[in-house]
């Protein structure tokens, strides 16, 4: 994987920022619960707790959940489903690059698009079947052991 100049990363982090933020409280939530976080490959991983919690219990519209990107945050039930997760949600961190602070629109009118052409408005969205495909790809690389 090549590596990026610090100022391009400089840039997309202030690119997706606004989303980022949104979520940095959940970090603090997350570790006074009992559950904790950590900075991985350059994304703020918050799990456990409440947080870890809430997700299991399930989010609006999708249900429960192992992980989920904003930015470049993950939120993940435990250490383990960050782990499982990592490509998928590096994947909707990437996208987040892409589109910035409009990729939750994006997302959100992508899934509205495949609706109306009667698909899953989730397991049919693009940037899912990326992360998906993305996660698969990366799975098949790993040397049977």
């Amino acid at each position: 994987m090549k590596k990026r100049s610090v100022w391009l990363s400089v840039v997309l982090y202030l690119w997706v920022g606004p989303v980022s933020l949104l979520c940095l409280p959940l970090a603090l939530l997350a570790k006074w619960t009992g559950g904790g976080y950590c900075v991985h490959s350059g994304v703020l991983e918050i799990w456990g707790g409440r947080v870890g919690a809430w997700l299991d219990n399930g989010l609006p519209f999708l249900g429960a959940v192992n992980a989920f990107a904003m930015g470049h945050v993950v939120v993940g039930v435990s250490p383990e489903h960050l782990d499982s997760s990592r490509v998928h949600e590096r994947t909707h961190v990437a996208q987040f690059e892409r589109w910035g602070f409009f990729f939750p629109l994006v997302y959100l009118l992508a899934g509205l698009w495949v609706r109306q052409q009667g698909k899953h408005m989730y397991w049919d969205n693009p940037y899912e079947v990326e992360a998906r495909e993305a996660a698969q790809v990366a799975i098949s690389r790993i040397p049977p052991g």
